[in-house]
């Protein structure tokens, strides 16, 4: 069988006009060579090997990237990983520009991001009570974490974006400190719940990041995730992998490295009907080795092999969701034409579908 190594490539490719040079990927192979056996530039961060499959050689934008399976654990990675450095720069300049297009997030935007935050809500509500302390990692344009502050938690956010972050401080008055994870610092046990949504996938470790984000609980805290499903059959071929995701989580390895922080998983909800999926961890009282996770390796590549343009476009769920889109982007319409601020367009939609109680209200 064909080996192919990723390690000391003779060139970079040539980066189309708005990629960013930072995050260009080494020379991709070809996307006739996709489940081959592959030896990446960067060792897997969950179990450490570096024999992997190559499960896609471009990313949503017809551009090289390499992504590969572990064979081992079945973690799914982009290889080589960009550098630290690279990536602080590109989050705090370029991220949202490249990803929204904007600089600072539109009324539209503003909705459906609230929207969101209202689904989440819901669990939060059942992990803790108000005046719980809240720590929300990749806080965005602050929607969600303008809902908690909102209704009386004690909310700390982190954004390394300036122009969205400097938004959310301006616009709602929410706490969220600049930077990123590796370079941020809080004292021991000083928050009883953690949001990180759509943002543990674009750490460069995200073994470490777990850890460091487990210090930080109390001890019996809850850590609320969400990620992109790597086991997803409901997603796009051409739409699922993204040169700033760094890392494509599947239950089972994402539970063994919230296990080696000191995590015990009480919900992992990554059935393949969902495009995203979401976990709650609880940090233990005392260390705890748990379960054996089995590799999710074969299940990675066989969801892989399955996605295909056919597929999706034959599956009821592409049609359903595209008309559940279409509704929701008729609201948003409507939101954007309100006139309304930012602020009073979260607070019209927040009293309406989640009011202040006397206990919650800030």
């Amino acid at each position: 069988m064909r080996v192919f190594q990723s390690t000391n490539p003779a060139a970079r490719l040539r980066a189309p006009i708005g990629y960013p040079p930072a995050l260009t990927a080494e020379a991709a192979l070809p996307t006739s060579n996709r489940f081959t056996d592959y030896v990446p530039a960067s060792p897997c961060n969950l179990c450490g090997k570096r024999e992997g499959t190559l499960v896609e050689t471009k990313d949503r934008r017809g551009t090289p990237l390499n992504v590969t399976c572990c064979r081992h654990c079945g973690l799914t990675y982009v290889d080589p990983l960009p550098s630290a450095a690279e990536l602080a720069r590109f989050y705090a300049e370029r991220y949202r520009r490249e990803y929204k297009s904007a600089e600072t997030p539109s009324i539209r935007h503003v909705f459906r991001a609230g929207r969101v935050a209202l689904e989440r809500f819901r669990t939060v509500a059942l992990l803790a009570q108000p005046p719980a302390r809240v720590l929300d990692c990749g806080a965005g344009g602050g929607e969600f974490a303008y809902l908690l502050a909102s209704r009386g938690y004690r909310l700390t956010g982190i954004e390394p974006n300036d122009g969205y972050r400097e938004f959310a401080r301006a616009e709602y008055g929410v706490d969220l400190r600049p930077g990123t994870l590796e370079d941020t610092s809080f004292a021991d046990a000083e928050f009883d719940l953690i949001t990180i949504f759509h943002a543990l996938e674009h750490f460069r470790d995200p073994r470490l990041g777990l850890a460091k984000l487990a210090t930080w609980l109390r001890p019996g805290g809850h850590l609320y995730v969400e990620v992109p499903n790597a086991l997803t059959e409901v997603s796009s071929p051409s739409n699922l992998y993204h040169y700033a995701h760094l890392f494509y989580f599947a239950p089972g390895p994402l539970t063994r490295l919230a296990r080696s922080a000191g995590l015990v998983p009480l919900l992992v909800d990554g059935a393949p009907s969902k495009a995203n999926f979401t976990a709650v961890f609880r940090r233990a009282e005392a260390a705890t080795a748990g379960e054996a996770e089995p590799s999710a390796h074969a299940d990675v590549v066989e969801a892989n092999r399955r996605r295909t343009l056919s597929r999706y476009l034959l599956s009821g769920s592409t049609w359903v969701g595209a008309a559940n889109r279409l509704w929701a982007r008729t609201q948003e319409k409507r939101a954007s034409r309100a006139g309304r601020s930012a602020r009073a367009t979260l607070d019209a939609l927040y009293e309406k579908e989640a009011p202040r109680t006397s206990r919650g209200a800030a």
